[in-house]
């Protein structure tokens, strides 16, 4: 279009110069004085001539300067005001001797009476072009070519600095200062031809008026390019042209409008251009349209501004490669050369684009904004530039798809992910790819950052933030492209994520969605972690978890927690006794798809579990959740676990008497601890410890037996409902105590191989085996050895079962109760 508009420039100034001449000298006053002249020449030299007279010159000098120079190869005066003139040829001079234009034609006639000029057939004109259309803007030299002797044949093929232009039916009203024809003109310029139907030209308004079918032809970089106009005004005190309904095409460009004007410089370039109604255009598939078009070129014709306004649109029919893309407003910014380097979108922005190559799945690319802002490098020296950056403001929104790997069920699918980016203001960096074209680097975002990612079977990660920063590498795609894919994002200030995992194959229903929320988060693509630091908060399923840092795996879900660790496990129980089970460590591995904890401290600031008043102490903390069991152990082998197990007292909540075991403390250490929910069991081995509000007691082996913790909705004999939710809560059962069993109460102890506790009588039963019965020594009583001995720790009763066995009798069957006397 830059191309075409400057030629059409060239040829409606020629056009000017050379209607301007007709007016003024030709077909004015001054012809008139030539053939007066001449004819008062002829008549003082004695000659009588009465029809005709051959080989007619003229010319007339001021200031020592030859102005113009008439000459006519007949001149015949026909009486009573009227004349005629064969192969008149009239040349006009400028301030220099190669400044001139010559006007021919082969008839004419001049009615004095009426002032009309009227030419018989075709007219020839041959201008020399505005000087900075001949030369450049530059002076002619003063050895330049002088005015051929005889006329142009039309063509000026010879010189480039000729504007011929061919017309017939030429009249001229001197009286008026008009000039018409309604025969076609034709305007021919360094290879261009310019053609019309009519003309008309006004010398009291300058006016140049082409009246129909204005057509423009020629070559631009060997390259065909035609210009057609249903009208067009040129007007010479303003230096404007008008068109009407101008289309413009070139190398498989069209432009068009309703109406087109044009403001040119004294030198013939053009310096703003204004386009109205229905403006478009056209490159293969490619198309533009705006109702109304300003632009500003330099002096060399190149545009330097553009501005599409009212309603601007965008799009490709392109079957493999669509787009579409708005705006109310799109201004751009051009360098000397005239590449684009800065496009501005603003007023409800938007383009979107996608990729339909090969056999792959479509994928789309879209940016939205209330203002997008463009940056464009030129590329080389050439007109056409790369895009660098894009900037969005104001409710800004980029989209994109990227390909991910097939999955196991659709192995022949190419699978895709799309990504969508909102935030306040959006950057987007580019840089050529592989083939030189424009590709995603980077985009960040300031202010209401929101980064959601959507993948195949339903997986999805939505995160917001304050700011965000991500980059982007190029990822070959199935069908031989490329495509853009996140190896990193970087999120600072109040980011909250939230995870939806995808349908593993062959589970029956997703894994639990993942929350987290931090101060800041780092994505890495190359391995699927999110980093979150600064109160860092990660929720999985049952478990919610917080600390200095945070590693989830996007992919599996699996995270790792350092620093300040602390974790609450959630069931799904919905009992008014449930209790959340909280744990702290140092750092702590969760891993999603076996559902296994793991919690790390040492032995000076060992993990710790509790829910309610019982809890767990010891350098690692293992959970399973499938499998609902707990292990504890030490960092060391000389460390120890620490349990405690309270009984909770709900019945004096209610004002109701407590039985005997409720309200007691237990407390256990022991170098291993193992635990299973389902059988409500803790396992204590390698010498264990027991301290409790009646006594110690010491043994190589301890259980530790919970009743079963059952909503208090879940009707009775359902099965408890699945979840950790009083993992190590409700009330101890009863405690049995294993091999080399010690007990120490005030003012009594005992011996044996097993110890059974009951805290729903608060009872004991001591046994032992033939070779070691259980022993009690009572301050008071004295020794009391039995084969089982049952005392309880809220009276001074001991009940004697059978005779320890002897030589004579193994299965003593004596019955021996003591009252120890108060």
């Amino acid at each position: 279009m830059k191309a075409s508009v400057e030629r059409l420039r060239w040829v409606l100034a020629g056009g000017a110069v050379l209607l301007l001449v007709v007016l003024a000298v030709f077909l004015g006053y001054g012809r008139y004085r030539a053939l007066r002249t001449w004819r008062d020449i002829v008549r003082r030299s004695g000659a009588h001539i009465t029809h005709e007279t051959d080989g007619f010159t003229y010319s007339q000098s001021l200031k020592g300067r030859t102005i113009f120079t008439l000459h006519a190869a007949k001149g015949i005066p026909h009486g009573d005001g009227k004349w005629s003139l064969h192969d008149g040829v009239l040349t006009l001079y400028g301030k220099t001797p190669a400044d001139f234009d010559r006007i021919y034609g082969a008839d004419f006639e001049y009615d004095e009476k009426t002032q009309i000029v009227q030419a018989l057939g075709e007219v020839h004109i041959d201008v020399q072009a505005p000087g900075a259309l001949a030369a450049g803007g530059k002076t002619p030299a003063a050895n330049a070519p002088k005015p051929p002797a005889t006329p142009s044949d039309g063509k000026s093929g010879g010189n480039d600095h000729i504007i011929h232009v061919r017309t017939s039916g030429l009249s001229y009203n001197r009286a008026e200062g008009i000039a018409t024809t309604d025969q076609e003109v034709e305007f021919r310029y360094a290879g261009l031809q310019c053609l019309a139907k009519g003309a008309i030209f006004n010398s009291d308004e300058s006016m140049l008026h082409l009246l129909a079918d204005v057509r423009l032809t020629g070559d631009i970089r060997g390259e065909p390019m035609t210009v057609h106009a249903v009208k067009a005004d040129l007007n010479r005190e303003s230096d404007t042209v008008a068109l009407v309904q101008p289309v413009a095409r070139t190398q498989g460009r069209t432009a068009r409008a309703a109406s087109a004007l044009l403001h040119l410089r004294k030198d013939g370039s053009i310096s703003q251009a204004e386009a109205d109604g229905n403006v478009a255009f056209d490159e293969g598939t490619r198309h533009l349209t705006a109702p109304h078009l300003e632009a500003t070129f330099n002096t060399a014709s190149l545009p330097q501004t553009t501005k599409l306004t009212g309603g601007v649109v965008l799009w490709d029919d392109d079957a493999q490669q669509p787009m579409h893309g708005k705006a109310n407003e799109v201004d751009t910014s051009f360098n000397a050369l005239g590449a684009p380097t800065n496009i501005v979108a603003t007023g409800a922005a938007q383009v979107a684009l996608s990729d339909h190559k090969g056999s792959g799945p479509a994928l789309s690319r879209e940016m939205r904004g209330d203002r997008i802002v463009a940056t464009l490098v030129p590329i080389g020296h050439k007109t056409v530039s790369r895009l660098s950056q894009v900037v969005a403001t104001g409710s800004a929104m980029a989209r994109g798809d990227s390909p991910v790997a097939p999955s196991a069920g659709h192995p022949q699918t190419q699978e895709i992910k799309s990504t969508m980016i909102t935030a306040d203001n959006l950057r987007a960096d580019l840089e050529p790819g592989a083939s030189q074209k424009a590709e995603l680097r980077k985009v960040f975002g300031t202010g209401h950052a929101r980064l959601q990612q959507d993948a195949p079977l339903g997986e999805q990660q939505t995160s917001t933030s304050d700011t965000i920063d991500i980059a982007f590498a190029s990822q070959p795609t199935k069908s031989g492209g490329m495509a853009t894919g996140i190896t990193s994002a970087v999120q600072n200030g109040h980011v909250v994520i939230h995870s939806v995992p995808a349908l593993r194959a062959g589970a029956a229903k997703p894994e639990p969605p993942s929350d987290a929320s931090a101060n800041n988060a780092v994505y890495d693509g190359a391995t699927s972690k999110l980093t979150l630091t600064g109160s860092a908060h990660y929720t999985q399923g049952d478990t919610q978890l917080t600390a200095a840092t945070i590693v989830a795996n996007q992919t599996t879900g699996d995270a790792d927690a350092q620093g300040n660790v602390l974790a609450t496990l959630l069931g799904a129980e919905t009992s008014a006794t449930a209790q959340a089970t909280h744990v702290t460590a140092d750092h702590a591995h969760l891993v999603q798809a076996s559902q296994a904890a793991d919690f790390y401290g040492n032995e000076a600031h060992p993990a710790r579990l509790w829910q309610g008043a019982s809890q767990v102490e010891a350098a690692t903390l293992q959970f399973d959740q499938k499998q609902k069991t707990l292990a504890a152990r030490p960092a060391s082998a000389g460390g120890l676990v620490h349990a405690v197990f309270a009984n909770a007292n709900p019945s004096q909540a209610k004002g109701k008497t407590a039985s005997s075991g409720e309200g007691q403390v237990v407390r256990v250490a022991s170098p291993a601890m193992d635990y299973s929910d389902i059988a409500r069991e803790a396992t204590f081995s390698g010498g264990v410890h027991i301290d409790g509000a009646t006594g110690q007691a010491r043994s190589q082996k301890a259980v530790v037996f919970l009743n079963p913790a059952v909503s208090s909705k879940a009707a009775p004999g359902a099965a408890k409902p699945a979840g950790p939710t009083n993992l190590l809560g409700g009330s101890v059962e009863k405690v049995v105590l294993s091999e080399a069993v010690r007990i120490d109460q005030p003012g009594r102890a005992g011996t044996g191989e097993q110890l059974v506790y009951t805290t729903a009588d608060s009872s004991y039963i001591l046994t032992g085996t033939p070779a070691k019965p259980p022993h009690i020594a009572d301050v008071k009583q004295g020794n009391v050895t039995g084969a089982t001995l049952l005392f309880r720790s809220d009276d001074s009763t001991i009940i004697v079962t059978g005779a320890p066995p002897g030589p004579a009798q193994k299965h003593g069957r004596v019955r021996t109760e003591t009252e120890v006397r108060q």
